[in-house]
Order: C-alpha cells, then structure tokens, then sequence
C-alpha cells in the first residue's frame, strides 16, 4: 500500500487547533501531526483529556494523529526543556507513539555548555520515554546542534537509547548532505518518520512539493529502499493566509508521488 500523508497543523497556526484539524481532513489527508508550538498547544495548558478530544476529533474527521511534534526554536532554554518533557508525557494521550523534537540552535548567544545541556535534557527526556513506551524522533536541521547525518549518528551512539530515533526532514537532508540517497541508507534502521516538503537549492525555503528544486521521487526511492514505509508529513509554515490552498496543492502533489 501507498505511504500514508499527513499535514502539519502549525501551517494553519492563525486557526484554532480543532479548527486546523478539520479543515487538513477537509484537504484529503490521512493523518495529521498535532504541533504543540501550534498557539493554544503548548505542553503546559494541556491536559491529557484535551489530547484525547483531538484524537478523538481525528478520528471522527477519518483520520489518524501521525505523529507529535513540538520544536522550542523560540524558547528560553529552561522553559524549552520543560516543555519537550512535558510532551514526551502527553504523547500517549494523542494515541500516538512518536514525538517529533529538534536540537537547539549554537550561536554566539548561546551557553558555552549549550551540547551538555541538550545532552542531560535529552537522557531525561529519553528515560521518560523508555517508561511511556514513547519514541521520541530527533529532527536534523541546518544550522543547529543536530545539523545533519552526521551528528545525528553520533547523538545515537553517544545516547544509547532505543528511544531515540530519527525524523528526517528531506528538505533539510537536501540543504545537509553531499550525498542525500548515501545519508538516508545510513540513517535507515533509525527512521520512524518523515517531514514531506520541496526546496530551492541552496535555499531554507519550504514549498509545496514540485515546487522546489528537489528530486521527491529519488528521495521516496531511497526512504522504501532503507525500509521505511511510514508517514510522509507535510512541513509547511510560511503559508499562513492560503493553507487550504497549500494543503490541498500538497496532497495531489503527494498522492501522484506515492503513486508513482
């Protein structure tokens, strides 16, 4: 069968989350990932009930709670920590198994023991993890800690949790890797989902696929030839004033992907 698309509800981040969630299963798409930086979803105004409505909305809408995500780009990092933890706890209650997190950016801004930190946070995170039966999926990005292939490898070996696994964003795989179908085998056994956009080369600039200079095709060819046959996600954000017509130009572009 085809890979099941999802969409992201931080592309409808001027909607109110029940909202964003009917209007992506409006858009024809199979599942949804629900993005805790999304107004009104932080970690800390959530309570386990509040998750279970928006399954429970998902699944009247026909459709699945992907994956969770939450990314705390714009954080103080004591309140980002608490937060990622916070999430790996409410995962679960989405009736989900996998939260999607990122690395914090280096940066002359940044504290000297900025990678210690991220470290110690994360083994907390995992430990939390491994209890909840939750896996939480680091997401490589240019220009952060856990910029690439690389050091997302090393993060596994230093971490030693089976916890811990790999969302890998192919747009960012593009910008990151010399040899994009190379780092993808590589990272293979580790993959447990994947964010689905288009990119200009060279360029941090997320499109909606076919759109871009990327090519989707190879890039799927070499995500079913590592073995992964999970969700494919839809990471737009930069489509605030048309995300229906975002979406809805996504998943065909998607379906005759998959498809094809």
């Amino acid at each position: 069968m085809p890979e099941p698309i999802a969409f992201r509800t931080i592309g409808f981040r001027r909607h109110p989350a029940r909202e964003a969630i009917r209007r992506i299963a409006a858009a024809g798409y199979d599942g949804v990932e629900v993005c805790l930086e999304h107004p009104g979803l932080q970690p800390e105004e959530l309570t386990e009930a509040r998750c279970r409505g928006l399954a429970d909305l998902a699944a009247a809408s026909g459709m699945e709670i992907a994956t969770v995500s939450y990314h705390g780009d714009r954080d103080p990092l004591a309140v980002r920590w608490q937060r990622v933890l916070r999430a790996v706890e409410l995962t679960p209650a989405f009736g989900c198994r996998v939260l999607i997190a990122n690395s914090p950016r280096p940066g002359p801004d940044a504290p000297g023991d900025l990678g210690n930190q991220f470290y110690d946070e994360l083994a907390r995170q995992l430990e939390r993890a491994e209890a909840l039966g939750v896996t939480v999926a680091i997401e490589p990005e240019p220009g952060l800690l856990v910029h690439g292939c690389e050091e997302m490898l090393a993060l596994i070996d230093r971490m030693g949790s089976d916890a811990l696994k790999v969302n890998l964003d192919v747009g960012h795989a593009f910008l990151t890797e010399d040899d994009l179908p190379g780092a993808i085998e590589r990272l293979g056994p580790h993959i447990v989902a994947a964010h689905f956009e288009d990119m200009p080369a060279g360029v941090h600039r997320h499109l909606v696929p076919g759109e871009g200079d990327m090519d989707l095709p190879s890039v799927l060819e070499s995500l079913r030839a590592a073995g992964f046959d999970g969700w494919l996600t839809v990471d737009l954000f930069d489509i605030a004033d048309e995300p229906d017509e975002a979406a809805r130009a996504s998943i065909r572009a998607m379906r005759d992907l998959v498809a094809g």
